[in-house]
Order: C-alpha cells, then structure tokens, then sequence
C-alpha cells in the first residue's frame, strides 16, 4: 500500500492520554525487538518471516534495518505505556527507511496485543509519516498481509492505497490449528 505525502493531508499523530512517544536512540534497538516480538507473537506475519516470532530474530532485524545508511530515524518510535507492566514499558514501534530518492517504506508496525483498539497504531503511522515528510519524502508505502483485514482498514483509513500486490507462499504444518476468522 502507499501513501503519497504531495496528495493526501496528514492528520496529527495525537496519543491517548498518559501514552507518549519514544524517539529513536541506538540505545533502544534491544526495546525494538523485545515488543516487535512480543506484537508479532502468534500472527501470520511471523509465519511468513519467521525473524519476527522471536526476540533474536527482532534482533537482528532491528540490528539490520538500523545499521543501513537509508534507515531513517525520523520515522522510527516506540510508543510508551503509561502503566508499564514487568516485562516492558512500551507497547508500540515502527521503523522507516529511505528507498528511492522521494519513496520511503514503513517497516513492522506493531501493538501489543493489550493495547490495540485504542487508535495507538493510527497514531504511530502518522508519526512516522510526519518523519518521512520532514526527510522530504513525497510518497511511503509498506507491504500488509491481505489476511490482516484490520490493519488493511487502518492503513486505508490514513490515507494508504493499494499500489501492487505480491504473493508469498505461506507453508502450513500439518498439525497447524486452524484460526476463526
């Protein structure tokens, strides 16, 4: 999906009351992982890149994405919980990186499962997208699981249109239990 930065008015990024933003520091990309993680747990999107059903695998994709000399720490945030729980303080993050010379790509947006339904994803999209257009890109796209009906209905509600689509194969185990959709 993309979202063109020239074309579509961008709302404020405007957090819940007591949530607050984290700004990118090096220092954070453990934070990264651990609630890239731990939003990715058990999603179809951990199936079809298995780096992100673990915190190793968040790791080293935070180490990756963040270590290239188009990452952009701009649009890259954690959102802060107001009632931190024992094993974390955020709840929310997203990275951005530069592709082309005006096109930027939005990278893992995720919530924690006890804070989505709150408008925190909205919030955090819109605060990378201000990132990208303060970098003078002029248009943002990420990809979305098609089987991921909320985030799709997000991203649309921000302003992203479908641009192209990809299909990846995604492998099935015969034990696999089936999800209620």
């Amino acid at each position: 999906m993309e979202f063109d930065l020239k074309q579509t008015p961008l709302p404020a990024a405007e957090l819940p009351d007591g949530f607050r933003w984290t700004a990118w520091e090096p220092k954070l990309l453990e934070s990264h992982a651990r609630i890239k993680a731990e939003c990715f747990a058990g999603e179809v999107d951990a199936q079809l890149f298995p780096c992100l059903s673990n915190v190793a695998g968040c790791r080293r994709l935070m180490s990756d994405i963040s270590s290239r000399s188009n990452f952009l720490p701009e649009t890259t945030w954690l959102i802060e919980h107001p009632n931190p729980s024992l094993t974390s303080k955020y709840c929310g993050t997203i990275q951005g990186m530069r592709r082309a010379f005006k096109l930027g790509a939005i990278q893992n947006v995720g919530i924690t499962p006890d804070c989505r339904g709150l408008g925190l994803g909205k919030a955090l999209v819109t605060k990378s997208l201000h990132g990208f257009a303060e970098c003078g890109i002029q248009r943002v796209y990420l990809d979305v699981t098609a089987a991921n009906c909320t985030a799709v209905a997000l991203y649309h509600s921000i302003g992203f249109r479908i641009k192209d689509r990809s299909y990846l194969t995604l492998h099935v185990p015969d034990n696999a239990t089936p999800v209620a959709t």
